[in-house]
């Protein structure tokens, strides 16, 4: 097990039209400066002129990484588990879905 490897998202790219590329590194280390074991995969957030966001990823190295005891960042978990390489995280509840708890009124008294 290695301790302390993550598998985070390294910005590319110009200001507005950021690029990533997924890299194992050591959890302390910078985001784009760090030592970087191996790059596993790349995203492109900006939609194409197809519509799509593209995305290249070296699943069996991806999953060498998890194997080996990685742990994704929460981007990269999203992203791994929209794929079904791992399970996705759980959402947690929205304030507007379902019942919406009313809000408790104290009666008091006015000081004036």
């Amino acid at each position: 097990m290695l301790g302390g490897v993550r598998i985070k998202l390294v910005r590319w790219g110009f200001r507005n039209k950021p690029f990533y590329v997924l890299s194992v590194m050591y959890r302390r280390s910078a985001r784009n400066t760090g030592k970087r074991f191996e790059d596993v995969g790349w995203w492109d957030p900006n939609p194409a002129a197809d519509g799509n966001m593209h995305l290249g990823l070296k699943f069996d190295r991806i999953k060498y990484w998890l194997t080996a005891g990685a742990q994704p960042t929460p981007k990269v978990t999203d992203i791994l588990g929209r794929l079904g390489i791992i399970p996705e995280r759980p959402k947690p509840p929205s304030y507007f879905e379902g019942e919406r708890p009313m809000p408790k009124w104290k009666a008091g008294t006015d000081k004036e």
